[in-house]
């Protein structure tokens, strides 16, 4: 337990009622035995009162330690999950060759075509847990620098292009043709993008459609994916960017996913300086923004 969580307990029921006694104890002493009745139930009402107050605190301090290693554990047990589902697909795959179960030359490229794609699935998994621990760690560092906002999300499009290889998606590009540019770390930013569209396309039933979109209002600029899944329900939203979250609904919880890309998005976003938020209905789909600052100077 961190020492920001066992504060509230020391100051609970160490110093509260060591401060409430000294002062009855000084109030005894220069007002004399006339007050000594009243100022000894002054305390025992005052003890009572704190000893409710740093039980409550305890409570919710224990409370939300049971929460996180919940999701800790939940987290840990998709982890291993989603690690084993390709590694067993590869080691099938390798041993047959192996063997030489597969005679057929064109059996044996699809079989190395499925070995490539299960080691580029786990490839990709583990970089995102590495990129999440130097998140937490406080080691990824954002270079920040002018760009042009409209290649950043054309780039974030391009990287998704190879979903479409696997499940035909209606997608909608509405970006006007000259956005204001940002000071971001190009990469970092086509990554929160890319998270967002492929949290919209896992998240979306057979009939897929997707929109990326941008606006510019002021000082700021507003990149939206908006699906149309089964939306989040509200007692959901605000926990959406939290680490290791899955929301409740079971059709959620039968996606593949380790509860990091939007925690992921969220913490790149504030490292630019912006704010991402979520607009959705259940049976209505979904919306998720991000605002950025725009850059001073003229449009990219």
């Amino acid at each position: 337990m961190k020492l920001r969580h066992v504060l509230p307990l020391i100051i609970g029921f160490v110093f509260v009622p060591a401060a409430l006694m000294l002062t009855v104890g000084i109030l005894i002493l220069v007002y004399g035995s006339v007050a000594r009745d009243y100022l000894f139930g002054i305390l025992i009402v005052s003890l009572v009162g704190t000893t409710i107050i740093g039980s409550a605190a305890t409570l919710a301090v224990l409370f939300r330690e049971a929460r996180v290693a919940k999701l800790q554990t939940d987290f840990v047990n998709k982890v291993s999950h989603e690690l084993r589902t390709p590694l067993t697909s590869i080691r099938m795959f390798v041993e047959t060759l192996q063997l030489g179960r597969l005679q057929d030359p064109q059996r044996q490229r699809e079989a190395l075509e499925i070995v490539a794609e299960e080691t580029a699935r786990l490839s990709g998994l583990i970089n995102r847990l590495l990129d999440w621990a130097r998140m937490e760690s406080g080691r990824r560092v954002y270079e920040l620098s002018r760009q042009p906002l409209g290649p950043v999300l054309d780039a974030a499009l391009a990287a998704f292009e190879p979903q479409l290889l696997h499940h035909p998606v209606q997608l909608e590009r509405d970006l006007p043709p000259r956005l204001p540019s940002v000071m971001a770390d190009r990469s970092a930013l086509v990554e929160a993008v890319l998270n967002l569209l492929n949290n919209a396309f896992k998240y979306t039933g057979p009939d897929k459609r997707i929109r990326l979109s941008a606006v510019a209002s002021g000082p700021t600029v507003t990149i939206a994916v908006t699906d149309n899944g089964p939306g989040i329900p509200l007692r959901d939203q605000k926990h959406v960017f939290d680490k290791f979250y899955r929301a409740s609904d079971p059709l959620r919880r039968t996606v593949e996913g380790t509860g990091l890309g939007l925690a992921m998005v969220k913490h790149i976003v504030v490292g630019h300086g912006g704010k991402v938020s979520v607009e959705s209905e259940p049976g209505c789909g979904a919306t998720f923004r991000i605002a950025l600052p725009v850059a001073g100077g003229a449009h990219g």
